[in-house]
């Protein structure tokens, strides 16, 4: 039988119950069965679009059940945040949380994609370079 969609109630019931543990240990009421429930939920309604703007936007595939991690690892860290407070009153929860989601991996990509690029581009410096060739060219400059 085909799992039924969350409605907006039931995600922002998710929410609340993630929240309701104290500082220190967040999300403990949350039982693993109603995670799993969560993430199957993630699995249809945003992974899919996440994964096709991320693509569009930044030409980078992401795994599917990644995605899914992640949703629920931005959610425990945003349980007080103002992030949590719009999803509680958007009119559509899902949709902001797929955008939101989708915004954060983004950033993780180019962050991630900006070192990368730093190491090669430093590797590729110190593998053209060798020490007489950097102190000929700092005594020609010094000359000129």
């Amino acid at each position: 039988m085909p799992e039924i969609d969350w409605s907006n109630d039931q995600l922002r019931t998710f929410l609340t119950v993630l929240r309701s543990g104290d500082a220190f240990n967040r999300g403990v009421d949350v039982d693993q069965d109603e995670r799993d429930r969560f993430l199957a939920q993630v699995q249809r309604r945003i992974v899919p679009e996440i994964r096709a703007r991320v693509l569009a936007e930044v030409g980078a595939t992401l795994d599917p059940c990644g995605v899914a991690a992640i949703v629920l690892e931005v959610l425990e860290d945003n349980t007080w945040g103002a992030e949590r407070t719009w999803l509680m009153v958007t009119e559509d929860p899902w949709g902001y949380l797929t955008e939101f989601v989708a915004a954060e991996i983004r950033k993780a990509y180019r962050k991630a994609l900006h070192r990368t690029a730093d190491d090669k581009t430093l590797k590729g410096i110190e593998q053209a370079s060798n020490r007489r060739a950097i102190d000929a060219g700092g005594d020609a400059a010094d000359a000129a």
